[in-house]
């Protein structure tokens, strides 16, 4: 077991190096259910035993924003004493699994308020087990193939996502019921309905892949509105930089998928200089990154510029760090 637990460990580890290597967005949380052993599973009379309490935890690394790569270490029992044949068992197991979940197709887009979408899910992988019978000398560890699971994902606006969902391991191993040989062979799973919470969070600091990374579920919905913190521009000039352009090439791949959407494209500053002056030179901005997509693809017609100065903060500007939250564009969906 011992074993085990430190493969967990260094495979947790991997993932979450390699992610953060990559600056891809990461999901970490908890998982907690009950497991419902679905033992002889392919025999006239199958061996269901006693539901138990699982518990869980979850790390999922996305490859895109509708596909993850994750493992999902867990801890059950699997018993059953209702027959001649009663067992008890311990188990300790983990799945590697890729996930789909569509940001489109079959999901519940909500404008505004906490919860911002409902989207099904599933999961197929491998895994791997460490078993531990009542009625054996020494604890055994087995695979687990394949290893499958369905649900529906509530995402909200502070990032937290809640799933509710169902899975299912088949253990290639026959030691868990105590039945062994004859049709019993590679008969044994469980079945795990489980309430799964995590948060998901993007690599830390300025660069504009991470805000990419950290807009992309919404930006390629076109769902909501969106700021971009990444739309950066020349000291006291409406002169995009480079970050910025990379940034915004994120949002005319969305409007070019999205054939129908339409964007208000907003300028704001910060308090800094003459109010009449930050009006002017923000609405350039928005003008500015008008000109930059419709330059790449996207009709004029689709887009309007407004400039707002220093009149809607979302900082106080007595700081560096609000007066550079308040020097910001933002893209209002026009209904």
């Amino acid at each position: 077991m011992k074993n085990i637990s430190k493969i967990l460990v260094i495979a947790l580890a991997l993932m979450a190096f390699s992610a953060a290597m990559f600056a891809l967005e990461q999901t970490v949380g908890l998982r907690f259910g009950c497991s419902h052993p679905k033992n002889d599973i392919n025999v006239d009379n199958p061996d269901d035993g006693i539901v138990n309490f699982m518990t869980g935890l979850n790390y999922e690394a996305w490859l895109k924003d509708y596909v993850s790569l994750g493992i999902y270490p867990y801890y059950t029992k699997l018993d059953n004493d209702n027959n001649i044949n009663g067992y008890a068992a311990k188990v300790i197991g983990a799945e590697i699994q890729a996930r789909f979940r569509p940001t489109k197709v079959a999901v519940v887009n909500f404008k505004d308020g906490a919860l911002q979408r409902i989207a099904p899910y599933a999961q197929i992988g491998i895994g791997a087990a460490y078993v531990d019978n009542d009625n054996m000398l020494d604890g055994e560890f087995a695979f687990l193939a394949p290893t499958a699971g369905l649900g529906l994902s509530f995402q909200t606006k502070w990032n937290i996502d809640f799933d509710l969902g169902v899975q299912l391991d088949h253990a290639l191993i026959d030691e868990i019921d105590n039945q062994v040989g004859g049709s019993d062979i590679f008969t044994d799973a469980h079945m795990m309905p489980y309430l799964g919470i995590g948060y998901t969070f993007g690599k830390k600091g300025g660069s504009s892949d991470a805000v990419v990374s950290r807009l992309l579920r919404n930006i390629v919905s076109m769902e909501q509105d969106f700021t971009l913190d990444g739309v950066q521009f020349e000291f006291n000039s409406s002169k995009l930089t480079g970050d910025a352009k990379v940034v915004l090439q994120e949002v005319i791949e969305a409007m070019k998928k999205n054939p129908n959407a339409r964007l208000e494209i907003h300028g704001h500053s910060d308090n800094v200089g003459d109010p009449a002056y930050n009006i002017t030179l923000s609405q350039e901005r928005a003008q500015s990154v008008k000109d930059y997509m419709v330059q790449n693809g996207i009709s004029a017609n689709r887009l309007t510029t407004k400039g707002f100065g220093m009149n809607k903060p979302i900082a106080s500007n007595s700081t560096p760090e609000g007066r550079a939250l308040n020097r910001r564009i933002e893209f209002v969906i026009v209904k």
